[in-house]
């Protein structure tokens, strides 16, 4: 997000403001929780990766009277330390083959960059793997795709996409990065109260709703929307729901991170394909809880839109504290018989995979929540919980994607809900 910060060589670095904190902070701690998921094989002896901060800036702030460390930085130090790691417990060694690119369309922010890195020793590795460039994002972004190609079969890659305000990268680069690697994933900044603030029918025509695909229709509807209490939040609903269904994104969290200086929050959305990324992110958000928030309710389809209910009677703040864990644990408990209920699966039961995948998204329940409902509900009879072979789990604490629910005969609980 550089629109509010300028670099230049020789002038002091500008001041960090609080909502970035949370940003860095996320893209740092997940950089080495993805890197510890992907290396967990004990033979495994490398890790191709691909690191692209798409708006990186100059690399350094100030904050509370000292000099800290951007993204760029942040983003090779995470690697390292994780390296560092790897190398000294493998046996036979290891090595995280990670190259980064650092992309900014302000010539004296990369200047600062550049100087910066040469500072901090990584001189060597220019144009090696760690690559330098000015220009937008969208222009070098096809350039990028084919690199990681070339790496190897995997595509690995993790793209920070830390825009100022909703525009910057249309929705049309984000569905090719996802359509044309196998294992991409996409954390992007998202300014939605300010787009909330943009929208109008007057507006529709207007280049930036055209790179969001927000056609005359669509901002009609929304619009249709701003009446009464709540009304911000139905829009939001509405357009994240636009933003899954034209990058065609599998999975994702639309959770916020609130801007106190700025009186207003914005998405940090990680898109993926895939099911592990998400509940890695979710529990991130969980680990991090005091800079997200989550606008809707605690337990699955929390951030569904239905016709029949007025969402904004459900609306809260959820923080990801203790109150919203308790929340949140009770109202996975109550919801879980009906959905393997409805589920309706064969005689051998209703995959755990299967049931989180498929409900994951609109909420901000992970698979530890899930799989402690999950194992209380077999402690009370009420589930039975299979292995992959078909013999039963009486008693293990923890659940396995691979295992199945199955209902039993006797169902306490549904006759007392009336089923």
């Amino acid at each position: 997000m550089t629109g509010q910060y300028g670099w230049k060589v020789g002038a002091p670095p500008p001041v960090l403001g609080e909502h970035s904190v949370a940003k860095h902070d996320i893209f740092e701690q997940y950089v080495g929780i993805y890197i510890e998921r992907l290396t967990r094989t004990p033979g495994q002896t490398m890790l191709n990766l691909t690191l692209v901060d798409g708006f990186s800036g100059g690399g350094l702030y100030r904050r509370d009277g000292s000099e800290v460390d951007g993204s760029p930085l942040r983003l090779l130090s995470a690697v390292e330390a994780a390296d560092k790691v790897l190398k000294a417990t493998r046996a036979k060694g290891f090595v995280v083959r990670a190259d980064f690119f650092f992309i900014d369309e302000n010539p004296q922010h990369i200047a600062f960059l550049k100087d910066l890195l040469i500072k901090r020793g990584y001189r060597s590795r220019l144009e090696q793997d760690i690559f330098v460039r000015c220009a937008f994002f969208e222009e070098v972004c096809p350039d990028i795709l084919v690199h990681i190609q070339k790496k190897g079969t995997a595509h690995r890659s993790l793209f920070f996409l830390d825009q100022y305000g909703w525009s910057d990268v249309r929705l049309a680069t984000i569905r090719t990065i996802l359509g044309t690697l196998r294992n991409p994933e996409i954390l992007l900044t998202f300014a939605v109260d300010a787009l909330i603030d943009f929208l109008s029918v007057k507006t529709v025509e207007s280049q930036a709703l055209l790179k969001i695909e927000l056609t005359r229709e669509d901002v009609r509807a929304l619009m249709n929307l701003k009446t009464g209490e709540g009304w911000r939040y139905l829009i939001q609903n509405g357009l994240y729901r636009h933003v899954q269904d034209r990058t065609n994104s599998r999975f994702y969290t639309p959770f916020f991170i609130h801007s106190v200086e700025a009186h207003r929050s914005y998405w940090l959305l990680h898109l993926s394909n895939h099911r592990q990324a998400r509940d890695e992110m979710g529990k991130l958000h969980w680990k991090l809880n005091n800079r997200f928030q989550h606008h809707g309710g605690a337990g699955f389809h929390s951030l569904g839109f239905d016709p029949s209910c007025d969402l904004r009677q459900g609306l809260f703040t959820f923080m990801f504290d203790d109150d919203a864990m308790k929340r949140s644990e009770a109202a996975v408990l109550a919801q879980l018989p009906r959905m393997i209920h409805d589920a309706s699966y064969d005689g051998e039961g209703l995959p755990v995979e299967t049931l989180f995948a498929g409900n994951c998204n609109d909420t901000p329940v992970t698979s530890d929540i899930l799989s402690r409902q999950l194992a209380l509900l077999r402690n009370e009879g009420e589930l039975v919980i299979k292995t992959h072979d078909g013999s039963t789990k009486p008693r293990a604490k923890t659940v396995s994607w691979s295992d199945r629910l199955v209902l039993p005969r006797e169902r306490s609980l549904f006759s007392r809900l009336g089923w």
